[in-house]
C-alpha cells in the first residue's frame, strides 16, 4: 500500500492504481487518473460525519480551483479568515464554514460530474484507503 501525501492530507492510502517509476531525480510515483482520485478523496470528505479539518477545507477549495480570495468572497469573510481556517491543519474548523464548503463542493461536483450518493450510516474514520477499479477510483471497503 502507498501512503499518498500529494493531496496535502494525512491518512490517504492507495491499494493499487499507482506505479513506482525511475526518474532522473530518483524513484517517483505515477498515479492513474489523479483527477478521479482527488474526486474520490473529496467525496470521502463530504461523506464523513466528523467535522471538516483545515486541511480538508483547503483540499476542497483547491479542487474547485479557487484561490483564497475567491473563497473569501463566496463565504463572505476576510481572506485572512480563510487562511486561518486552513492553517488549522488537522484541527476542526467552525461549523458553518464546514457545512457551507460541503454544500458548495457538492453543488460543484453535481454540476460537473452528476449527482452524489450519500449513505446515512457512514461511520467516522481517521484514514481512508482507495483502490483503482475499472478505470475509476473508489474507497476500499476493507482498509
Amino acid at each position: 500500500m502507498y501512503e499518498y501525501k500529494g493531496s496535502g492530507l494525512d491518512g490517504i492510502f492507495l491499494k493499487n492504481g499507482y506505479r513506482i517509476v525511475e526518474t532522473p531525480y530518483g524513484p517517483g510515483v505515477s498515479i492513474d487518473d489523479i483527477d478521479g482520485l482527488h474526486r474520490a478523496i473529496a467525496l470521502d470528505i463530504l461523506r464523513r460525519k466528523t467535522p471538516m479539518t483545515g486541511s480538508q477545507f483547503r483540499f476542497l477549495r483547491k479542487e474547485q480551483d479557487l484561490v483564497q480570495e475567491e473563497a473569501a468572497a463566496i463565504f463572505r469573510v476576510d481572506v485572512q479568515t480563510i487562511a486561518n481556517w486552513e492553517k488549522r491543519g488537522n484541527e476542526e474548523i467552525p461549523g458553518p464554514p464546514d457545512v457551507a464548503m460541503r454544500a458548495f463542493y457538492a453543488a460543484y461536483i453535481h454540476a460537473n460530474f452528476g449527482p452524489i450518493m450519500f449513505e446515512p450510516s457512514t461511520q467516522p474514520v481517521e484514514r481512508a484507503v482507495f483502490e483503482h477499479e475499472e478505470n475509476a477510483w473508489i474507497e476500499s471497503i476493507a482498509a
